[in-house]
């Protein structure tokens, strides 16, 4: 059986073609949309995890990830683990557990944001490999059992475009992220087609007549956009190739906007217009950086400790020290993407 993947910014879905149409099955709870977050008592934890969970390959996966594993393994000590202990959380759950205890664990929201960075280093590109298949096991798991038979067969949402600065570049990374994390978490046939292609492949099937359509699909992360042929006398062609016509996307969408609405309406109760001592304008940038949850580099400068000593120097130059007082325990608390989704929450 085929399968559709949406591994999407914001969210995740997966369904299958049932009695003409599509069925979306049950992936947290009864839910048929999962968050797309993942929470674990300590980073390694979550590459331990993919090495439970691959059927194809193992040896050569842990013989990859030697290093990581042994981090765990110390890890479990350290966190008097057992071996049934659950110690990685995604969708709600991993809200849950990261909203109760912010400053420990590790916890990442809106992965496929991150994928299409430029300049990762193959650490980097390795971990994000973990991120998404730990994510994406969980998810076949749980569609499986809700289904009662196996998928081997997916086809995978993705944008035009990824995030990122280099667009052909970043494409050709994060698909190699994804087709990577497919294959561990039990694919073994992984194709790709087009967010706004596939949402107008949706709308067609309701055409009684032959149209030209502009298809819009505005994300989490990415914006873009399909001209496509549909209609009746296009539904059942094999190839579709004549059929579309242009597509174009852009590296902005949803996500901005809260990061946006977070910069602006938030970050002034920490501090980011507050007066300096001198008289001279507050730097905004490291405000900037707080808040920005879908930018790899903007977060390792906000957590680094230069960034903490920057913080400090600034509570002893500003006219309002308090007000930076509550960044520095943001940042001490690593309540940032939090902080972005209770502005999500409010509107």
């Amino acid at each position: 059986m085929i399968c559709g993947f949406d591994y999407g910014t914001s969210n995740c879905a997966i369904g299958v073609a049932e009695n003409g149409g599509i069925r979306l099955l049950p992936v947290d709870g009864d839910k048929t949309f999962m968050p797309s977050a993942l929470y674990s008592l300590a980073r390694e934890l979550i590459t331990e995890q993919v090495s439970h969970g691959i059927t194809t390959s193992r040896e050569d996966f842990i013989a990859l990830r030697k290093p990581q594993l042994q981090m765990a393994l110390r890890a479990r000590n350290e966190l008097d683990l057992h071996a049934n202990d659950d110690v990685m959380f995604v969708g709600h759950e991993a809200f849950r557990q990261y909203f109760a205890d912010p400053e420990e664990g590790y916890f990442v929201k809106s992965p496929k944001s991150f994928l299409g960075a430029s300049g990762l280093r193959p650490e980097f590109v390795g971990f994000f490999e973990d991120i998404v298949t730990a994510m994406m096991q969980t998810i076949k798991r749980r569609a499986e059992a809700n289904l009662g038979e196996s998928l081997a067969r997916t086809v995978i949402g993705r944008p035009v475009n990824f995030q990122g600065l280099n667009a052909e570049q970043s494409n050709q990374q994060a698909l190699a992220i994804l087709t990577t994390a497919a294959k561990r978490s039990g694919f073994t046939d992984v194709e790709f087609q087009y967010e706004p292609i596939a949402a107008g492949l949706s709308f067609e099937r309701r055409l009684d007549a032959n149209k030209t359509v502009l298809v819009v699909d505005i994300g989490g992360g990415t914006s873009d956009c399909a001209m496509v042929r549909m209609g009746p006398d296009h539904l059942n062609k094999d190839d579709r190739t004549a059929d579309f016509l242009a597509h174009t996307g852009e590296r902005v969408g949803g996500n901005d906007l809260d990061i946006r609405l977070a910069a602006e309406q938030l970050m002034p109760l920490f501090g980011m217009r507050s007066p300096l001592k001198s008289g001279k304008p507050m730097p905004t940038k490291t405000f900037l950086d707080a808040v920005a949850t879908n930018d790899v580099s903007a977060l390792t400068r906000f957590s680094s400790l230069e960034t903490g000593l920057h913080l400090e120097q600034l509570q002893r130059d500003c006219a309002e020290p308090d007000v930076i007082g509550r960044l520095i325990k943001l940042r001490k608390n690593k309540q940032s993407p939090q902080l972005v989704r209770c502005r999500t929450c409010q509107n």
